[in-house]
């Protein structure tokens, strides 16, 4: 059987090195090992090392399928345990997520490769935004605020009492942090989705079925935080306008106005 390699179809490594630092930041943040996107995306990168012709069908057969063959495991091992390789971190991270499948190495659902890819992509577009908006770079929206407005203003204050931190933003800037709020809000709901609409397709109490439930509630908490600060924003927006006093106009009193008739006619 000839597998094709994923690898050239991926982006550029550092842009992908990205997407695995942060699989593996949320791995660290919730105690546990890497998700299999994560896992998959690390064995793609160390397909791009040139290794051994044995591992790399390894790695590309666990690539398409998600199976772990038992040459891919006594690899990762060497290279996990020796201090002459490299990727020693990078195989380190993966052999945790080998061992942590236990018996269970067999295949992962259906078009495991192509659900990856899908991520992978909408992943990548998803850095390219983020880069976007940190760069200041505004993107073809008709509602972006325009970058030749005020001087900023932005401080922020602490509250290690209450655990809060308030902010001051001048207008311009409070509607382009928004703007990443809510771009970023949609971002992790469309992740909560493909996660739950992938770990349907897994077995019942397996492994990876309970390690997407909980990549989704993670994500859900996080969604949900983000739009609370949406709403609390647009609801201090709203009634600033449903507020502001409306131009003082000069009301006569009815006698004077039926004078002034008087006097036209």
């Amino acid at each position: 059987m000839t597998i094709q390699d994923p690898s050239r179809d991926r982006p550029d490594l550092r842009l992908y090195e990205r997407l695995i630092d942060d699989g593996i930041a949320a791995a660290a943040g919730r105690g546990g090992v890497v998700d299999h996107v994560t896992a998959r995306r690390l064995a793609i990168w160390l397909v791009s090392q040139s290794q051994e012709p044995d591992f790399t069908r390894g790695l590309l057969r666990f690539a398409h399928t998600g199976a772990i063959c038992q040459t891919m495991k006594t690899q990762l091992r060497v290279h996990a345990r020796s201090g002459t390789y490299l990727d020693q971190p990078q195989a380190a991270r993966l052999m945790e997520y080998c061992v942590a499948r236990g018996a269970d190495l067999g295949p992962i659902g259906l078009n495991i490769g192509k659900a990856c890819d899908q991520i992978d992509r909408a992943d990548i577009m998803l850095a390219g935004l983020r880069d976007r908006v940190r760069q200041g770079y505004a993107p073809p929206e008709p509602t972006w605020p325009d970058t030749n407005g005020p001087r900023v203003v932005s401080l922020a204050r602490p509250d290690p009492r209450g655990r809060t931190v308030s902010f001051i933003l001048d207008a311009t800037t409070a509607n382009i942090a928004m703007f990443a709020v809510s771009a970023y809000a949609g971002d992790r709901e469309a992740h909560v989705r493909e996660v739950e609409q992938f770990g349907e397709k897994l077995p019942q109490d397996s492994y990876g079925r309970r390690n997407r439930q909980a990549i989704a509630a993670r994500e859900t908490r996080v969604a949900a935080r983000l739009r609370a600060v949406e709403r609390a924003y647009r609801t201090a927006i709203e009634h600033d306008a449903a507020v502001r006093p409306e131009p003082a106009r000069t009301l006569h009193p009815p006698d004077r106005l039926a004078d002034r008739e008087m006097e036209a006619e």
